[in-house]
């Protein structure tokens, strides 16, 4: 008997024992405490793999829904060329915005580099979200070089030239000078094609490193319309 009665104090006093932890773990607000923690640790982690205001700009556009209550899912552009953010925000219940008011990576100015190939020129990288063709800058070897010649650049489509655009040339491109062209056309916004340039003076490539193309931004606000922002990140009215 005594031994019978030991055990069944023993376990009384280990309920008690159990019992007092839990209410220490509940008035401490253990629970929570630890739920935030991997929260926390889970929103590090995303942002290390899809960036804050970089990438898919995760981190930002956690905070911009904390911030902000959406009635409908916002237009998400993203200038750099990756896939959608649109699954870090997205509410299935909700339809689309149409205008766009997120801006990730945003650029006011855009230019298309192109290198020189010997016979003609190819494009380096990617413009997205451009409507207007502003100016050409040719970098060149000399500080002064004056030409005379027709500007020619296309794509390649089935194996085949497609002209998007020429225009005459006639003065001195020296010094980085910006050659305006004043030209709308969105025709350049890819994601993976490459454009090539030629001059009709095949002789004058010689002297030019690179060709820049220099675009105005399809999208342009002021400070005013800015509600939220993080570095190249934009949330507007």
């Amino acid at each position: 008997m005594p031994k019978k009665n030991k055990i069944k104090q023993n376990i009384h006093l280990n309920l008690i024992i159990i019992f007092l932890f839990i209410i220490f773990l509940i008035k401490s607000d253990f629970f929570r405490k630890l739920y935030l923690l991997k929260q926390e640790n889970y929103t590090k982690r995303m942002v290390n793999q899809y960036g804050y205001c970089s990438k898919e700009s995760y981190g930002f556009l956690v905070d911009l829904k904390k911030k902000y209550k959406f009635d409908v899912n916002p237009k998400i552009i993203n200038y750099d060329v990756l896939p959608p953010s649109n699954w870090i925000i997205y509410n299935s219940s909700q339809d689309f915005e149409k205008r766009p008011r997120i801006f990730l990576n945003y650029r006011k100015e855009q230019s298309l580099k192109f290198n020189n190939l010997g016979k003609n020129f190819i494009s380096e990288g990617h413009v997205q979200y451009t409507n207007f063709l502003e100016s050409i800058t040719f970098k060149i070897k000399d500080s002064k070089f004056y030409i005379n010649d027709k500007i020619k650049i296309y794509r390649i489509i089935n194996n085949k030239k497609k002209l998007i655009f020429e225009k005459h040339i006639d003065e001195n491109i020296g010094n980085q000078k910006k050659i305006y062209t004043n030209f709308e056309t969105e025709v350049f916004n890819s994601r993976w094609e490459r454009f090539y340039l030629e001059l009709d003076n095949a002789s004058h490539n010689s002297k030019i490193n690179g060709v820049i193309l220099n675009f105005k931004n399809k999208y342009q606000f002021s400070d005013e319309d800015i509600l939220f922002s993080k570095k190249d990140c934009f949330y507007i009215k």
